[in-house]
């Protein structure tokens, strides 16, 4: 069995809460899903492309060709260069060759940002500037490569990235992660697990409700909607960790107070007058409106920008009156082009009927509205169709609140709950990261014929379920009111 070692990620993790660290050093990871696999094969193409600015780099990739390869003067380049000392491994995605030692350089498939990098970036470069060190590397520079949001198919790769330098900030935040050093490996190489305790990375930890603090809890205070981390604090302070257990005299706000009051009472809170109220300016006929979109590191089409999202599918349900019968119509564009313009024009031609277009949140408005930046000849029809725009999820949010609901009014949460016999587990695509991936599969043409309609017939079952989905929340709601 290969000797365990701490990671970037074991030891960020663990920054933040040691014992899920611990578990994490322990899990297989499980089957990556096609959102995984597309992300991972992302990477390995932007870092492949990174590497056009330094040409004449020369690959590592292991501890002991880097070490030669840091003696040969010859060599002014090392592309993943790797270090391991006293438990500790990283991997840095190159190290350049500078007056009296080395700069450290972090690729990510992130977009360059004026206002600066995300804290994670920083975060994991200082992390591999503090291995490096401990093992002897003199480093007299940080540097990110991040992707340069103006470049387009076409243009050469040395311009798809901006390259900036963090040495100033960087350096002492490496300084503060060493003086853990001598804490964080012995106690997550250890046979026996940290005692666990909550903290604020509870709220989203793969371990928490099977294997740690969690267990038996069905109420936890992360149920709370709009916790944020002071009101948290001040909580578990008390010794409070569950939401039947929240004296009645702590304040709330007013969506947290109907939370908590479902769930201690296991009886749905409905407000009747609001769902009503709500519900009175739907004009009908009505359309149920569902985008689909892809977004990609690195553009797959023509005058696209890096991480730009275009929308690439919809389904629409249009019900004449209330609870006539349904009419669907639905676009899933040709994936070896982008097929913007053409989904415009048929959503306007498809929507031009309806009195109301429900949708579920604000992402079919933004995608309505860039669209209209994009293709201004269509400016006031998707002008038109935005006013037409009818958000379902605020109703929920604020007329129904569910016991089971778990303080969320995410439609993947509400619908099992509103329409139990609707389910998206038979789907082979059943979220809307698998479908980017889908869409991404086919765009990239890694897919046979046979493959690509299977996929596309997935990706319609998909959306389709969506706008169903919506028809059955909104009856739902009405039967309420």
């Amino acid at each position: 069995m290969p000797t365990r070692t701490v990671t970037k990620h074991d030891f960020l993790t663990a920054l933040g809460c040691n014992t899920r660290a611990w578990f994490g050093m322990r899990e297989s990871g499980g089957i990556p899903t096609p959102a995984d696999l597309l992300r991972m094969q992302e990477g390995q193409d932007v870092h492949r492309r990174a590497q056009s600015l330094h040409p004449n780099g020369v690959f590592a990739g292991s501890i002991e060709k880097t070490k030669r390869l840091i003696l040969d003067h010859a060599v002014n380049v090392i592309i993943e260069a790797a270090f391991t000392v006293d438990g500790y491994t990283a991997r840095a995605d190159w190290i350049h060759r500078v007056k009296g030692g080395w700069v450290v350089g972090e690729i990510k498939s992130s977009l360059f940002n004026e206002d600066g990098p995300k804290d994670e970036h920083l975060e994991d470069l200082a992390y591999t500037v503090m291995v490096a060190r401990r093992s002897g590397l003199p480093v007299k520079g940080c540097e990110l490569v991040l992707m340069n949001r103006d470049w387009r198919l076409g243009m050469p790769d040395t311009e798809l990235f901006v390259v900036t330098d963090h040495t100033a900030v960087v350096l002492p935040m490496a300084d503060e992660y060493n003086r853990l050093w001598d804490q964080i490996a012995p106690l997550l190489l250890r046979r026996s697990r940290p005692s666990p305790h909550w903290c604020w990375e509870c709220r989203a930890c793969e371990y928490f409700a099977d294997r740690c603090v969690g267990v038996g809890i069905s109420d936890p205070i992360f149920q709370l909607p709009y916790l944020r981390e002071n009101k948290f604090t001040e909580l578990t302070a008390m010794g409070v960790t569950r939401i039947s257990a929240i004296p009645s005299d702590f304040k709330l706000s007013q969506s947290q107070q109907k939370a908590a009051t479902a769930i201690r009472t296991k009886n749905p809170q409905i407000d009747a007058a609001v769902i009503r109220a709500a519900l009175d300016s739907v004009v009908w006929p009505v359309g149920y409106l569902d985008f689909e979109t892809l977004m990609t590191a690195v553009p797959l089409y023509p005058d696209v920008a890096p991480h730009e999202q275009l929308v690439t599918q919809y389904s629409l349900h249009v019900e004449a009156s209330p609870g006539s019968e349904l009419a669907h119509r639905e676009y899933l564009a040709d994936h070896t082009r982008d097929c913007r313009e053409e989904l415009t024009a048929r959503l306007i031609r498809d929507t031009s009927g309806c009195g109301s277009v429900v949708v579920y949140s604000s992402f079919e408005k933004t995608q309505i509205r860039g669209l209209a930046s994009l293709l201004p000849a269509y400016a006031t029809e998707l002008a038109g169709l935005e006013a037409k725009l009818f958000d379902l999820e605020p109703v929920v949010r604020r007329g129904l609140v569910h016991p089971n609901f778990s303080g969320r009014s995410s439609i993947k949460v509400v619908l099992p709950v509103l329409a139990p016999d609707l389910s998206y587990a038979e789907l082979d695509i059943g979220d809307g990261s698998a479908a980017v991936a889908a869409f991404a599969k086919l765009a990239l043409g890694d897919a046979t014929d046979e493959e690509i309609q299977a996929v596309r017939g997935a990706l319609l079952e998909y959306c389709k379920l969506d706008t169903i989905a919506m028809v059955r929340v909104l009856r739902a709601l009405q039967s309420r009111s």
